[in-house]
């Protein structure tokens, strides 16, 4: 008989947690699905929170949907236990200003931090994280400094920093392929930006609102013309060349070592086969003398420089 009462407990918890019933463990309300805990809300008042590694000996992996969203935290501290912060998980916490993502976080969700307009300082994403969900900082305008994506992260969603207005600089890593729609929207504090040749796909508006920005027109006009097309870009280039601090056109060419660059003479030594040519405009293009290692005698308000292999 105390066996059979055994089995019926046992199967009364198992199809418990099957329905994913919510258990409490001091301010935390929490579900267990195989042997794991999910947090889903949170009761406790205002000010530092520290998430615990375990409730009630199980382990917390997840923070789920809109879990502390709303809520008056100041700061909180997530554990190295949790791999999935939920979407809306912190979603206009307001108060919040202190923030540290651990190594242990693989993805975040859409909206987890939109409208958490009191985080300030520096974001720092680790390598471990390899999604940000769509408008997963939308609204952040306290955070600044220079945001770096990590090189685990290879597409940048709809709408992620839109907003950021604090952010002065941006890095994005080769292994990033596309920025989605609206993705720095409203960015104005950028100042530096770098974008590898890695990205094919650039959407619509991704960097509308970056005035701070001296290139930000022609990243606007590649954006509204898909990233794999540079001409418009080159275009805008050509038409105002005074416009910009700094543009690659697409005929300057890669050196490498070979018949067309280097000749080997009969002494053994080598002679370099190519030319130096400057431009004020982009369109006209003259070859430049003398020929000197560091370049002197360039306009002093614009130039443009390109190496051609002598023909």
């Amino acid at each position: 008989m105390q066996k059979l009462i055994l089995s019926a407990l046992l199967l009364a918890s198992a199809f418990q947690t099957a329905l994913g019933q919510t258990y409490t463990s001091g301010a935390f309300t929490y579900t267990v699905s195989n042997n794991q805990a999910t947090i889903t809300g949170y009761t406790g008042s205002s000010g530092t929170v520290s998430i615990p590694n375990t409730l009630n000996s199980y382990y917390v992996v997840s923070i789920g949907s809109s879990a502390f969203a709303y809520s008056d935290l100041v700061s909180v501290t997530i554990p190295n236990s949790v791999t999935s912060i939920g979407s809306y998980a912190f979603s206009s916490c307001i108060s919040l200003t202190s923030l540290t993502i651990p190594y242990s976080v693989t993805s975040i969700g859409d909206y987890s931090f939109s409208g958490c307009t009191g985080l300030t300082g520096t974001l720092t994403i680790p390598n471990s994280v390899t999604s940000i969900g769509y408008g997963a900082f939308q609204g952040c305008s306290g955070l600044t400094g220079t945001l770096t994506i990590p090189t685990s992260v290879t597409s940048i969603g709809t709408s992620v920093f839109q907003g950021c207005s604090g952010l002065t600089g941006l890095t994005i890593p080769n292994s990033v392929t596309s920025i989605g729609l609206n993705a720095f929207y409203g960015c104005s504090g950028l100042t530096s930006l770098t974008i590898p040749i890695s990205v094919t796909t650039i959407g619509y508006g991704a960097f509308s609102g970056c005035s701070s920005l001296a290139i930000s027109s022609v990243i606007n006009q590649l954006a509204s013309n898909s990233a794999s097309n540079y001409t418009a870009g080159q275009q805008a280039v050509i038409a105002n060349p005074n416009t910009y601090n700094l543009y690659t056109t697409s005929q300057i060419q890669n050196m490498a070592v070979g018949d067309l660059v280097l000749t080997r003479q009969v002494s053994g030594g080598f002679v370099l086969n190519y030319d130096i040519e400057q431009s004020t405009d982009l369109q006209t293009w003259t070859t430049y003398t003398p020929l000197s290692l560091p370049l002197t005698g360039l306009p002093t308000d614009k130039a443009f420089v390109r190496i051609k292999v002598k023909q």
